[in-house]
């Protein structure tokens, strides 16, 4: 959430009574300031930004991916995309095409692949009216000033588009009423495309240019086996290494190097495997019932990682975190009422997710929320003694901030070796709560440090199982 005081607002206001004029130069100033940096008073989390196109049906967004801390691109409803290069403080509209009606899926979220900052794709569909007219490839090669249009075999849609390099990419295309077609592959980054059969429908998701799996999804969103199937050599021949002939509903899928992966999707559902596949594990410690449907899931590496889903019921909406492979998960709270379709990290800290009717959050700490319980500002910084302590296995860290500043709080082992970063993030002052899960962890003495300006203190903890 992004505010400020209301005791400095109180303060402005005094002020004015005084004097007008400088009155006038302080409410340019803070203009300014919330013009160019409106994340500057975040305080942890997620928190929704503006999209320019505006909200509802016209201002659908789907696919998100971060290229670095502040650039970014999503890709739009309208077959238009979105490209920021502050984090999301603004997001620019970029069009394809000035002559065709292009439009792009939002759900599922699988149309557009940055390989860097500079070579990027997108699929879209030319539309008249309501009645598909052609898919359409784009690629750029210089940050996406330009955009080209690759020759691909004519149908009729296109609503999947995967590249792992500049080289190595699939879509999937078909005709009106979901007929006909397949998946197409390239090798000479969309030149030349040939068909390749999967045997059954889905998406595809490689993790290089050998070795991917395929998720079956319906267009109904019917139930399905629970059977993942698995290519080594880039999707010519495919193999169904497990499955338990249980019937599901799955949304997402996504692998954070060739062994760990996870699915996601309808009634609860939430797989993993460590082994790239060979077999899968229903985890049952979520949190999620039946009524939560999930559409997203994206691990920046085998321990962290991140769940988008709604509760149907409540329309709730939460993103499900964990920073030790899934053995516990917290929830990260996330304003709005719809859908989340796509979340992409470019670190452990800075991503983006979209969501259903134009939808946009932010986060640069990972989505951990901080709790702010006390805006009176401290005498002075503090670190408090954590409780419970000893604890097994989570704790409570209590902190004082007495001024706008940036803050790192770090868990050390007894060896000195960082074990985690729990806050990295500018806070404003007031008094602060975050939890640390040691579930994962070894038992023993940790210590757990609080730097801010030229403030450090370090404090000992016994995590005791």
């Amino acid at each position: 959430m992004i505010h400020m005081q209301q005791d400095f607002f109180f303060a402005a206001v005094l002020f004015d009574k005084k004097n007008k004029t400088n009155m006038r130069k302080l409410f340019f100033i803070l203009v300014i300031i919330s013009f160019i940096s409106p994340g500057i008073f975040a305080q942890g989390g997620w928190f929704p930004q503006s999209n320019p196109m505006g909200s509802g049906q016209p201002a659908m967004v789907g696919k998100i991916q971060f290229l670095s801390t502040t650039e970014g691109w999503i890709s739009a409803g309208n077959g238009k995309l979105l490209h920021t290069v502050n984090g999301g403080n603004n997001w620019t509209i970029i069009s394809l095409e000035s002559s065709d009606t292009l439009m792009s899926w939002s759900d599922p979220a699988v149309n557009m692949s940055w390989i860097n900052n500079l070579t990027g794709f997108i699929i879209t569909t030319k539309v008249s009216g309501e009645t598909w007219k052609g898919a359409r490839v784009y690629k750029t090669t210089n940050a996406g000033n330009n955009w080209s249009r690759l020759p691909i075999p004519v149908y009729d849609a296109g609503i999947y588009l995967q590249f792992v390099d500049v080289n190595n990419g699939w879509i999937l295309l078909f005709n009106t009423g979901f007929f006909g077609g397949g998946i197409f592959k390239t090798t000479n980054g969309g030149t030349n495309w040939f068909q390749i059969n999967s045997g059954v429908g889905g998406f595809p998701y490689f993790i290089n240019s050998n070795t991917g799996w395929l998720l079956p999804v319906s267009e109904s969103g019917t139930n399905s086996a629970d059977t993942i199937r698995k290519t080594t050599n880039g999707g010519v021949n495919w193999f169904a290494p497990w499955g338990s002939n249980a019937q599901v509903s799955f949304n997402s899928i996504h692998f954070s190097d060739v062994n760990n992966g996870w699915a996601v999707g309808a009634a609860g559902l939430v797989m993993k495997t460590t082994n790239g596949g060979n077999s899968w594990t229903y985890m049952t410690n979520t949190g999620l019932t039946s009524t939560y449907k999930s559409k997203t899931v994206f691990f920046i590496n085998a321990n962290t990682g991140w769940i988008g889903t709604k509760e149907d019921g409540t329309q709730t909406l939460k993103v499900l975190y964990t920073n030790n492979a899934g053995a516990t998960w917290s929830w990260q709270p996330v304003t709005g009422q719809y859908s989340l379709f796509s979340i992409h990290f470019f670190d452990a800290y800075n991503g983006g997710m979209t969501g259903d009717y134009g939808a946009i959050y932010h986060t640069i700490n990972g989505g951990v929320a901080v709790n702010n319980i006390s805006t009176i500002v401290p005498d002075k910084n503090y670190l408090y003694k954590n409780y419970p302590n000893p604890f097994n296995p989570s704790t409570t860290i209590k902190f004082d901030v007495n001024k706008f500043s940036y803050v790192k709080l770090v868990i050390v082992d007894a060896l000195g070796r960082e074990v985690e970063t729990i806050v990295n993030e500018n806070l404003n002052e007031g008094t602060y709560t975050v939890n640390w899960n040691g579930m994962n962890k070894a038992s023993g003495i940790y210590f757990y440090t609080l730097k801010t300006g030229d403030f450090t203190e370090t404090r000992k903890m016994m995590l005791l199982k």
